[in-house]
């Protein structure tokens, strides 16, 4: 379950986005994330689904 859980520069790297979009989409609401300390995590699977469903209709 370990590498399911990701920092922002592994988000950023497994979503092909720069860490600046990441930490701006996460901090919008646009992805789903956890805010621990100073920093974001994201969990893979959340991730996932979010590709998933980007620019489906709601």
């Amino acid at each position: 379950m370990e590498d399911q859980v990701l920092t922002t520069e592994e988000a950023a790297k497994f979503l092909k986005l720069t860490p600046f979009t990441v930490r701006n989409y996460a901090r919008r609401g646009v992805l789903p994330a956890r805010k621990a300390g100073k920093g974001w995590r994201f969990y893979k699977p959340d991730l996932l689904a979010w590709l998933r469903d980007y620019g489906a209709p709601h």
